[in-house]
């Protein structure tokens, strides 16, 4: 059996481990929580969970940090659909040469929307607007030089005009380097939790009684409770050249695959790859397979040290189909 066929082997049960379950779709809210927000990552396709060392995977597997032995920050950015901004921040700080903690926030917001009733349909003059955010606090392990775990616990809230829900979620992943040429492995599963509903002043309402005498009666109503868009996520990355030929100073080519069953949604495959130059120029490319509207991505980066410090700029672009292009670009900086 060549290389290939052993990868191959390896990954593929990966993505039967799920039934399909397309039939959920709309049936999960916090639908921010599953757009990617790395321009790195994004670059590539998504294929990224079996990556490591950089800061702006958190959200994707948390183990990724486990490598990361300084004190570091990322700070992403998407222009979403819709006129709509996600924005990402994320640092990291090691506590000793096994464990990291990461404090990470993601918020997404709409802008100002204007307020249209049927009777003004061209606008009221008042304006409302729509905002997701996520804290997340991640502590790693590394329980060897070849194998991490970590988990993230994350405050999430969404809010749409004076309506609002929150609560927690869970992260859990793993990281392991095989030492098969190169060949590394990541397993991570996302927002798992307990349903949410909405609560705020909009809902409260007062019943007159029927009786002059009797008190106004003051209730709230109820919203139907949604779930959380729970997802796993197997993944596997090696570079090319010391897979099948042999390890080059000079140039990489990193190929990853990643296949992604979220709860609401048909199993899907993320397929992405990277090129560098001598650590320091970047060219990316992935594509999204068994998707609607998701397709074709590329990016490029550069990774320079400036003072002993470590500095990344990376800029992507994904395809959304009918609903355009979506751009991200992102800095993180890493002391020596």
């Amino acid at each position: 059996m060549n290389n290939f066929s052993k990868l191959f082997v390896v990954l593929f049960p990966v993505g039967l481990l799920f039934p399909q379950s397309f039939q959920n779709a709309g049936s999960t809210g916090l639908q921010f929580l599953k757009i990617g927000m790395s321009a790195r990552g994004e670059g590539m396709g998504g294929a990224v969970a079996s990556l490591d060392g950089d800061i702006s995977l958190l959200t994707l597997n948390p183990a990724g940090i486990g490598n990361i032995n300084q004190v570091g920050i990322s700070i992403q950015h998407t222009s979403w659909v819709a006129e709509t901004d996600l924005n990402f921040i994320g640092l990291v700080v090691p506590l000793s040469d096994q464990v990291n903690l990461a404090l990470h926030t993601t918020y997404l917001t709409t802008g100002g929307i204007e307020i249209t009733t049927i009777d003004v349909p061209e606008g009221t003059g008042q304006y409302y607007d729509v905002a997701d955010v996520a804290i997340g606090l991640t502590s790693s392990i590394r329980l060897t030089s070849q194998l991490t775990f970590a988990s993230t616990i994350k405050y999430i809230q969404e809010r749409i005009y004076d309506v609002s829900s929150d609560g927690l979620s869970l992260d859990a992943g793993m990281w392991y380097a095989t030492g098969f040429n190169s060949l590394n492995l990541g397993f991570v599963i996302t927002n798992l939790g307990f349903e949410q509903s909405f609560s705020g002043k909009p809902l409260e309402v007062q019943y007159a009684p029927s009786d002059a005498a009797e008190p106004v009666v003051h209730a709230q109503l109820q919203t139907q409770k949604y779930g959380l868009p729970l997802s796993f996520r197997a993944s596997g990355s090696f570079d090319l050249f010391e897979m099948f030929m042999e390890r080059l100073d000079e140039h990489q080519m990193r190929v990853a695959m990643d296949f992604v069953q979220n709860a609401d949604t048909r199993e899907r495959v993320l397929t992405g790859m990277e090129y560098g130059w001598s650590k320091t120029f970047f060219v990316r490319g992935g594509y999204a397979i068994n998707t609607d509207e998701l397709g074709w991505s590329g990016g490029v980066g550069t990774l320079q040290n400036l003072s002993g410090t470590d500095i990344q700029f990376d800029a992507s672009a994904s395809s959304l189909g009918r609903f355009g292009i979506s751009y991200r670009i992102g800095i993180a900086i890493i002391s020596n």
